[in-house]
C-alpha cells in the first residue's frame, strides 16, 4: 500500500515536472520571439509600425477594409509604416514623399513582384502584372507597341466612338421607357467591349444570342478572376502553415478558373489563327483594318530567339489586361458620376462648359477633350478622391536597401496606399471634400506619374502601360455621359443621401450599385 501510494506521488511529481518543464519551454520560447523581435526592429532599424504577434504577424489587420485600417495607423506612426505579414516584410507608404523615394528614387531596387499561388495556378507566372525579369520587360514593351503605342490607340478611335455611341443609345431608350438605369452594370459592358474589340477584334456585349452566351462566359471569368487576387492565403506568408491554404480549399476552384480561362482563351487563338490562315491568300484590303492585340502577340517572337511567345503566355496577358482595363475604368467612371450626381452644382458646371465648348448640335469628340479644362479636374478629383484600387500593385526588393534613413532587408514588399495619400491633410486642404476646383488652382498636377500626389496609374518603371488609353476612355465616355443627358436620382432620392460607401477588393468600386434617371438633353438624332 505504501509503496502504491509512492508510485502515485512520484508519478505525480513527474507529471508536475513535466508540466513545469513545458511551461519553461513555452515561456523561453516566447522570451526568445520577443528578444528576436526586438533586436531586429531596433537594429535593423526598421520604420515604425504596430507591434507583430509571433508567426503571422500583422496578417489580422487584413480586414474587410485594410486602406482604412493602414490610413488611421499611418497617423499615429508617420507615412512610412513597417508591418510584418506573416514571414513578408511589408512597408506602408501613405504620402507623396515617401512614394517617391520607392517608386522613382529607388524604382530599379523596387521593381519586382512578390510570388503568389493565385499568379502561379492562373498565369503561371507570366502576366504583365505580377511577373519580373526579362519576360516582363518583353511583355510590357509588346503591349506598349502593340496595344497602347499612339499609333495603334488612334487606329482604334472609330471603335471607341461606336460603341460610346451605342452606350448613349441604350441609356436613351431606358429614359423613353421611364427605366432607371444601372450605371454600374452600362459602363462596365462599356469599357468591356472597348477592350475586347481591341484585343480579340469582337464585341461581346449587344451582340447575337451566342454572342450574349460569350460574354455572360466571359463577365464571370473575369470576376471569378478579381475574386481570386482579393483572396488571402495563409500559406503565401507564412510557409510553414501551407497546411492551412489546404484547408482553405481555394486551390482547387482556383483549378477549375485556370482550365476554363484557358478554353475560352484557346477559342479564341484558334479562331484567329484559322482567319489569319485565310486572310493570307486574300488581296491587301484586310490590312486597312486595324490588326487587334492577338494578331500582334501571334506574330510575336521572343527576344532570346527561343521561339514565340506560348499560348499559356498570350492567355495570360489577354486576361490581364482585359481585367485592368475593364474594371478600372468603368470604376472610375461610376465615383465620378456619384459625385456629380451628390453634388449638381459640380454636374451643371461640367455641362456649362461642354455646351460652350461642343454645343448642343454635335457630340463630344476626342479632339475636345484638350479643351475642356474642369472635366479634367472632376477626373483628377475622382482619382485623388475614389482610386479604382486603394493600393499599387505591391512593389518588392530582392535586396536590402537604405530608404529615408531605414534599413529594409532583402525581399521587402511596398504598398502604396492610394486611399490613404488622398485623404492627406498634410498634402490637400479639405481632403474629405469632393472639389475639382483645387485642380484648376493647380493644373501642374497630372495623372502621368510625375505628380506624386496624384498616382492613378503608378508611377516609373512599373506603371500601368494602358494609360494612355484608360485616360482617354474615361474622359470621353464621362463626357458624353454628362454632354448628351441631365441626371437625377431615383425615387425623388435627395443627393447628400447617396451612400458613397467602398467596397474593398482588387479594386475599389461602390458598395452599392449606382442607379440614376437620364433625361436627354440633345437633339434625338445625335444619340
Amino acid at each position: 500500500m505504501k509503496q502504491m501510494t509512492q508510485n502515485t506521488l512520484n508519478g505525480r511529481r513527474l507529471e508536475c515536472l513535466q508540466e513545469k518543464g513545458l511551461f519553461v519551454a513555452l515561456l523561453l520560447t516566447l522570451l526568445a520571439l520577443v528578444v528576436h523581435f526586438v533586436f531586429y526592429r531596433r537594429f535593423r532599424h526598421l520604420p515604425p509600425g504596430p507591434w507583430p504577434w509571433p508567426v503571422v504577424g500583422n496578417l489580422f489587420l487584413l480586414g474587410s477594409s485594410p486602406h482604412q485600417t493602414f490610413a488611421r495607423l499611418a497617423q499615429k506612426y508617420g507615412p512610412l509604416m513597417y508591418i510584418r505579414l506573416g514571414s513578408c516584410h511589408t512597408i506602408i507608404v501613405s504620402s507623396p514623399a515617401m512614394a517617391k523615394e520607392f517608386l522613382l528614387t529607388h524604382d530599379h531596387v523596387f521593381q519586382y513582384r512578390r510570388p503568389s499561388t493565385i499568379n502561379k495556378i492562373l498565369t503561371n507566372g507570366s502576366s504583365i502584372g505580377q511577373s519580373s525579369g526579362p519576360l516582363w520587360r518583353q511583355l510590357r514593351k509588346i503591349c506598349m507597341t502593340g496595344l497602347f503605342s499612339t499609333k495603334c490607340i488612334h487606329s482604334f478611335q472609330a471603335v471607341r466612338m461606336k460603341e460610346i455611341r451605342s452606350t448613349m443609345k441604350d441609356i436613351k431608350i431606358k429614359a423613353q421607357e421611364g427605366k432607371v438605369v444601372d450605371l454600374d452594370f452600362q459602363l462596365s459592358l462599356l469599357a468591356t467591349n472597348i477592350m475586347t474589340e481591341m484585343a480579340f477584334g469582337k464585341r461581346y456585349f449587344g451582340a447575337d444570342e451566342k454572342g450574349e452566351k460569350e460574354a455572360r462566359h466571359l463577365k464571370q471569368i473575369v470576376d471569378d478572376i478579381f475574386g481570386a487576387f482579393a483572396t488571402v492565403i495563409i500559406g503565401d506568408y507564412v510557409p510553414s502553415l501551407w497546411w492551412v491554404s489546404k484547408l482553405q480549399g481555394v486551390e482547387a476552384p482556383l483549378h477549375d478558373l485556370r482550365k476554363r480561362m484557358k478554353q475560352f482563351a484557346q477559342e479564341i487563338l484558334d479562331e484567329h489563327r484559322r482567319d489569319n490562315a485565310t486572310t493570307d491568300h486574300q488581296d491587301s484590303t484586310y490590312n486597312d483594318k486595324p490588326k487587334d492585340f492577338i494578331d500582334v502577340l501571334l506574330s510575336e517572337r521572343l527576344d532570346d530567339e527561343s521561339g514565340k511567345l506560348s499560348d499559356d503566355t498570350i492567355e495570360a496577358v489577354l486576361y490581364n489586361l482585359l481585367a485592368a482595363g475593364t474594371d478600372t475604368t468603368s470604376v472610375t467612371l461610376q465615383w465620378a458620376m456619384a459625385e456629380l450626381l451628390r453634388n449638381p452644382k459640380l454636374m451643371k458646371h461640367a455641362q456649362d462648359e461642354l455646351d460652350t465648348v461642343v454645343g448642343t448640335d454635335r457630340v463630344v469628340e476626342e479632339s475636345d477633350l484638350q479643351h475642356l479644362p474642369y472635366l479634367q479636374a472632376t477626373i483628377k478629383e475622382t482619382f485623388r478622391f475614389h482610386p479604382a484600387a486603394a493600393f499599387l500593385i505591391p512593389h518588392m526588393s530582392l535586396e536590402s536597401c537604405q530608404v529615408a534613413g531605414y534599413s529594409l532587408p532583402p525581399k521587402t514588399q511596398v504598398i502604396v496606399n492610394l486611399w490613404a495619400m488622398g485623404r492627406n491633410s498634410d498634402v490637400w486642404e479639405r481632403p474629405l471634400e469632393f472639389d475639382p476646383e483645387r485642380f484648376l488652382e493647380h493644373p501642374e498636377i497630372d495623372w502621368n506619374g510625375r505628380s506624386f500626389e496624384l498616382l492613378p496609374f503608378g508611377s516609373g518603371r512599373r506603371s500601368c502601360p494602358g494609360q494612355p488609353l484608360a485616360e482617354l476612355v474615361i474622359q470621353l465616355a464621362l463626357g458624353h455621359l454628362v454632354h448628351s443627358f441631365d441626371w437625377s436620382l431615383p425615387n425623388q432620392q435627395e443627393p447628400h443621401t447617396l451612400d458613397m460607401s467602398d467596397k474593398f477588393g482588387l479594386s475599389l468600386p461602390r458598395a452599392q450599385p449606382l442607379h440614376a434617371v437620364a433625361h436627354p438633353r440633345l437633339p434625338t438624332h445625335l444619340y
